[in-house]
């Protein structure tokens, strides 16, 4: 469990601090689902909120949780 965490920790960073899209492309699916109403469809749409964001955004994790199942393990963000 503790990787998916520490995978899921690497994501945010390079996406949403680092803003390395090339790297992020990794770690987001080009078939990713966007749920968010107001940020257009897809991995695109993610980066590209990303992009028209101010350099001084950043993001700083508050709550990160991972649970095992009897299948498989997920990382997931709990607000």
């Amino acid at each position: 469990m503790a990787d998916n965490v520490q995978i899921v920790l690497n994501a945010f960073e390079t996406l949403f601090n680092k803003r390395d899209y090339a790297a992020a492309e990794r770690f987001w699916s080009p078939n990713y689902i966007q749920h968010s109403a107001h940020i257009p469809p897809g991995r695109e749409g993610l980066f590209g909120l990303i992009k028209g964001a101010p350099q001084a955004l950043h993001y700083e994790n508050g709550l990160t949780v991972a649970r095992a199942t009897t299948s498989s393990s997920t990382a997931g963000l709990a607000a």
